[in-house]
């Protein structure tokens, strides 16, 4: 646009301001200025970010902690009884008396038996004597001590023979019963171990199965998470759709253009300068 009849003071030729002003189509300003004031509007909500749920321990999981609190020492009252059995045999054996069981009960038989024979002995040795004419003397005497030696020890032969057997018999049975006895609570103590193995194997069976529903009442709540994040971010994300959409759409204005002199009279850049602030004003107006 010219504007003629201003003149530069200076008396130079006459002066022409060029300006350029651009902008977009107005409804496609208005859509973006529309835009702004949604964002706008997005920035000052606040976003309530929903909280990620953890699922608790299944049942079958507080059925297994529940199982292996009760099962600690289960096995205990098995060993107790085997102690038990244990220290009471032994303290029930007391080889001073336990022998007596099995002393031979025809013992005073044998040593009346043994008596019997050493007296026909000495009767045969005192009859010798006094055929001899020697009954009575010193001879008679060394033979009758001998023969009572003989006699003691004979005696002491047979009933240290009789103790010994009982003793070892005494022994061999005691023995016996402790063997089975040390049998039997290895026994009592198997099966504690046994009852104690299989109850772990159902705690384990049990911890698994729940281990198995925990994950997956777990991943159902982590779906539901991420649904509610995206149904909460999902007006964001069409913002920024629509927004992308306008940037990419070519830029269609229009524009106003005013020449200028080099010479610049300040009236007639007052006058140039109102000009276009018009002409700005117009076209935003449309």
């Amino acid at each position: 646009m010219s504007i003629p009849g201003l003149t530069d003071t200076t008396g130079g030729a006459d002066s022409t301001f060029a300006t350029q002003f651009s902008r977009e189509a107005p409804q496609i300003e208005a859509r973006k200025l529309q835009l702004m004031d949604t964002a706008s509007g997005f920035a000052k909500t606040p976003v309530n970010i929903p909280t990620q749920q953890v699922t608790p321990f299944s049942n079958l999981q507080n059925e297994a902690f529940t199982r292996t609190q009760q099962g600690l020492g289960k096995f205990q009252p098995f060993l107790n009884q085997a102690t038990q059995n244990l220290l009471a045999s032994t303290a029930a054996y007391d080889p001073t008396t336990a022998y007596k069981q099995y002393m031979n009960p025809y013992q005073k038989e044998v040593i009346s038996g043994i008596e019997s024979q050493f007296d026909k002995m000495q009767n045969q040795a005192n009859l010798s004597a006094a055929n001899a004419g020697a009954f009575g003397g010193a001879r008679q005497g060394i033979q009758t001590a001998e023969l009572g030696r003989q006699r003691a020890e004979t005696v002491g032969q047979a009933q240290a023979q009789n103790y010994q057997q009982a003793q070892q018999q005494a022994q061999a049975q005691f023995a016996d019963q402790m063997g089975r006895l040390q049998q039997s609570a290895q026994g009592l103590a198997g099966l504690g171990a046994q009852q104690q193995q299989l109850q772990q194997g159902d705690i384990a069976s049990a911890m698994s199965a729940g281990s198995v529903q925990q994950q997956q009442t777990q991943q159902i709540a982590d779906a539901q998470y991420r649904q509610q994040l995206q149904q909460l971010y999902e007006p964001y994300q069409r913002l920024g759709f629509v927004s992308d959409i306008y940037q990419g759409m070519p830029s269609s204005g229009m524009s106003t253009t005013m020449g200028t002199s080099p010479m610049v009279n300040p009236l007639a850049q007052a006058v140039g300068t109102g000009i276009t602030g018009l002409a700005g004003y117009q076209a935003l107006k449309g």
